[in-house]
């Protein structure tokens, strides 16, 4: 009675299609892209009060899309190799956090970043994940009677390094 429960819905319709490219747009210059399309409904679902055929399937996002495009530059240098900058967009949604489809996440995006510099064998990566700051919902659930939403990351942003031996 105080976490996610599940429950069998009878008849649900799923379908949808993803598309992806890749591109080498020039030597140094990459982009990809994806898309992805669901509709995911019932057909026949009642709980025993409510009739919920028609609604969206809770927690199948609607709507996925990825697009990536990166430059390297490459040095003819004994210790530096290369500098790569890249930048993404996401987008997900929308989003029905419940069978009577009265929560939903609507369609959100987010952009990302990152520069890797390799010397040697190290490489230097600085990155940014959610740099619009984008205020989105991850999860939802009803527990003791109440609702709680789980929220989404907000901007990140790290280092990393790694040793290639």
């Amino acid at each position: 009675t105080t976490g996610r429960m599940m429950t069998n819905a009878g008849r649900t319709r799923s379908f949808g299609a993803e598309v992806s490219l890749r591109a080498e747009l020039h030597r140094n210059l990459h982009a990809w892209a994806s898309y992805g399309y669901t509709n995911a409904r019932f057909r026949r679902f009642v709980d025993g009060t409510e009739d919920y055929a028609g609604n969206h399937i809770p927690y199948a996002p609607e709507h996925t899309a990825l697009v990536v495009a990166s430059y390297t530059w490459h040095f003819n240098h004994p210790t530096l190799r290369y500098l790569t900058l890249s930048a993404d967009w996401r987008g997900t949604g929308s989003i029905y956090w419940n069978e009577a489809n009265t929560h939903r996440q609507p369609f959100y995006s987010m952009l990302g970043a990152q520069a890797t510099l390799r010397i040697n064998n190290f490489e230097l990566t600085l990155w940014g994940r959610n740099l619009t700051n984008t205020d989105y919902n991850v999860f939802y659930f009803k527990s003791v009677g109440e609702e709680f939403f789980s929220k989404g990351t907000p901007t990140q942003l790290g280092i990393r390094i790694s040793v290639n031996i």
